[in-house]
């Protein structure tokens, strides 16, 4: 009981570390290109997920026949994930970007119902249906709405982030393999370094100032090695159900982290949108625990 009870604790503090990852990229951006941004931050990631997974399993192999989609994981779960990412938080406020990263569930369940033929159940269907009303809400809150406008570009590659994430669940759904979880990140992470590499060639480089560098750090060592760690932690002591919704939490957290730290100005429409995406994917999250249907006969007989 006790250590379920330090596991909800660090499920806490490791959504309260990943909200604070969208800030830390807003602050990076600033100074340094997004694609040359995310390079640096997981070319450092790998180099310390190599070294500890040499040091710890150095009898893990990889077989020929999962290589391509551990390229392909690297692809769209670092490379494109995180170009579209960075470049929505320079474009958008950090708290649009967390909030519309917050619906990945939610369009990850329509595409296992296209390609997999998975049943969509009232609370999913409604739960979709609320998060999509609230990224509807979150883009139309602009004074004026124009796609052309930088703020909406930054919003429309928030949601390109979370379609290349979908995507990349589909592609590394499986391995033939029985590998450890530091295996399958530690080299989807080189590969998406290997793919950002590039930017080297295409952006000027220059010293960045000690604050860019401090959050380059937070976002190599804190999200993606550490917060790796405590996640896995929690997903074998908690299950996936739980972790998934505490997950939840992070556009909250994004929001008024943001608002406090970067004085982004936080709007009424804003919060309504977040409210309701939460609402959604939260009735998504939850549909086998319970039955939506049983409850609305509930309430309107």
């Amino acid at each position: 009981m006790k250590n379920k009870r330090a596991s909800h604790v660090m499920a806490i503090i490791l959504m309260f570390i990943w909200s604070l990852s969208y800030l830390s990229i807003k602050v990076v951006s600033q100074e340094v290109s997004p694609t040359l941004s995310a390079f640096y931050r997981f070319m450092l990631a790998a180099i310390i997920l190599f070294i500890i997974l040499k040091v710890k399993f150095p009898e893990e192999k990889v077989l020929k026949v999962d290589k391509l989609k551990f390229a392909l994981g690297g692809l769209f779960g670092v490379a494109i994930y995180f170009i579209f990412e960075n470049y929505s938080v320079a474009y958008t406020s950090a708290s649009n970007v967390a909030i519309l990263i917050a619906t990945i569930p939610v369009f990850t369940i329509f595409s296992q119902r296209l390609i997999y033929k998975e049943k969509l159940t009232y609370g999913k269907i409604f739960g979709a249906t609320l998060s999509l009303v609230g990224i509807i809400i979150i883009i139309a809150s602009k004074q004026r709405v124009s796609l052309l406008s930088k703020g909406n570009i930054g919003d429309l590659m928030a949601l390109g982030a979370v379609f290349s994430w979908v995507i990349y669940n589909m592609v590394c759904s499986s391995f033939k393999g029985n590998y450890k979880v530091i295996t399958i990140t530690t080299y989807e992470i080189m590969w998406g370094s290997l793919f950002l590499s590039p930017s080297l060639f295409f952006n000027t480089l220059q010293i960045p100032s000690t604050k860019v560098v401090l959050n380059l750090i937070f976002l190599s060592i804190f999200c993606s090695c550490i917060g790796y760690v405590m996640y896995v932690h929690c997903l074998k002591d908690l299950g996936a159900t739980v972790i998934t919704t505490y997950i939840n939490l992070q556009p909250i957290m994004s929001l008024f982290a943001a608002g406090f730290l970067l004085h982004e100005v936080v709007t009424i429409w804003q919060v309504v949108g977040c409210i309701i995406i939460i609402i959604g994917v939260t009735l998504v999250s939850l549909d086998g625990r319970i039955n939506l249907r049983k409850g609305m006969k509930f309430l309107f007989s």
